[in-house]
């Protein structure tokens, strides 16, 4: 247990570094290019990350679960997956190019940075594999903390000699290419891989099978986190999508965490049997919700405070902050159990939850945006997490168990006594 819980810290202090450059890269745009122009690149993130769903295929879970269950063979499971990925980053490039209006310089320059990050960000990928399988994600918070160090002078000289303000949307680009270049040299030198690069084509195979069937799960997923950007903007206009977009950045920033502490158990979760799995998901839905709830308070009080130092006076930045804050309590729970779905492959199941409520989302938002502007929006996000990460389970036999669980472990939270025994108890199954 205590190499897993050493593993979280090392996360967290990874994702606090993450958070740091996010939150500023967003408030140093809408300081600079406005609260319209960052709508524009909100909108085109969001296109293109929708796209991406599409084309790369949903494969990382897949081959963590490979490298776990047969260490000998990562170097063919890591070059396999990353070779997929990189045929899709292609089509990607191409969609991209053809479906989006480049007409504007603020989103032309936006989609150039957005698709050079994503490309690092890819490459960037088998290193992460290979650490999260391993359980040693120590590695990739030198690569995160390193990559920051560098960034800093890099992107200081970079904004004094830029002449275009647009260009300021390339900050996004130049720290994933730093990334890259640092988590290279960390993996290959500090970490000491000696995976030599092998393609094994069974295994390019069944990852685009499996990658394929996932399709509409990803996209489904990219659907009713994405479209509600694209919506306001529809609906709207610009600014209304940057505002949205700006408190979102602070929320989703924080939700990331939850598939880390997901994939930090993953490994673990892999080699339990049924019972001991469900047991485990169990105290950690009661744990992760406990946290969220305690998290979503506190932001929703200093929220005011928050967006006014990083964006200025805006109350609906603020308002949407407060309000989108609490879909964590069935993000960070969605999280194992999506876990625990992919560990037994109900990939069917992860699949139809996620379309459901997709549908159910963007259904929602055709009456709540125009009725309710961006507060409408928040109100179809929390009802669509609440389908696809809850609710959903009780439908199909596979999942129903889930639901049971998750229903018990939200019932635990106000017996604290059975929490701390049955939190011991799982302590046991990492002795």
């Amino acid at each position: 247990m205590k190499k897993y819980l050493l593993n979280i810290g090392v996360v967290l202090f990874d994702r606090i570094a993450m958070l740091a450059f996010q939150i500023w890269m967003a408030s140093y745009y809408v300081q600079t290019l406005g609260i319209s122009n960052y709508g524009q690149w909100a909108y085109t993130l969001n296109i293109i990350t929708i796209i991406i769903s599409i084309f790369i295929l949903g494969i990382d879970v897949i081959i963590i679960k490979d490298i776990v269950n047969d260490k000998n063979k990562t170097g063919e499971y890591l070059y396999s997956g990353i070779i997929i990925q990189l045929i899709g980053f292609i089509f990607v490039v191409v969609t991209a190019l053809i479906i989006m209006d480049n007409s504007e310089s603020i989103i032309k320059y936006a989609m150039a940075s957005i698709l050079i990050a994503n490309l690092f960000i890819i490459l960037s990928k088998p290193f992460y594999w290979n650490y999260s399988a391993l359980i040693e994600s120590k590695y990739r918070t030198t690569s995160i903390i390193v990559s920051f160090l560098i960034f800093i002078p890099v992107i200081v000289v970079y904004l004094n000699i830029i002449e275009k303000k647009e260009y300021v949307l390339f900050v996004y680009a130049i720290y994933y290419v730093i990334q890259f270049i640092v988590s290279w040299f960390i993996y290959k030198y500090l970490f000491k891989s000696s995976y030599i690069f092998s393609i094994n084509n069974e295994k390019c195979k069944e990852y685009s099978k499996v990658g394929v069937s996932l399709i509409l799960s990803t996209l489904s997923v990219m659907l009713f986190t994405q479209t509600d950007v694209l919506m306001i903007k529809y609906f709207i206009g610009n600014v209304a999508t940057g505002e949205f977009s700006a408190a979102t950045r602070l929320s989703t920033s924080i939700f990331i965490l939850a598939g880390i502490l997901a994939n930090t158990f993953y490994p673990k979760i892999i080699k339990l049997n049924n019972n001991d799995k469900l047991k485990f998901i169990k105290i950690a839905i009661t744990t992760v919700t406990l946290f969220s709830i305690v998290g979503s308070l506190i932001t929703t009080l200093i929220s005011p405070y928050l967006t006014t130092s990083l964006y200025g006076e805006n109350n609906n930045i603020s308002l949407v902050l407060s309000l989108h804050i609490w879909c964590s309590l069935f993000i960070f729970s969605g999280a194992f159990t999506s876990r625990y779905l992919y560990v037994n492959e109900f990939y069917k199941i992860e699949i139809v939850k996620t379309i459901l409520a997709a549908i159910i989302n963007v259904g929602l938002n055709l009456y709540t945006i125009p009725t309710f502007g961006v507060v409408g929006a928040v109100g179809s996000s929390f009802v669509a997490y609440l389908i696809a990460n809850y609710l959903s389970f009780y439908m199909f036999e596979g999942s129903r168990v889930l639901f049971m669980i998750q229903s018990k472990a939200y019932l635990l939270m106000i017996r604290p006594k059975l929490y701390m025994k049955e939190l011991r108890e799982i302590k046991c199954l990492f002795q």
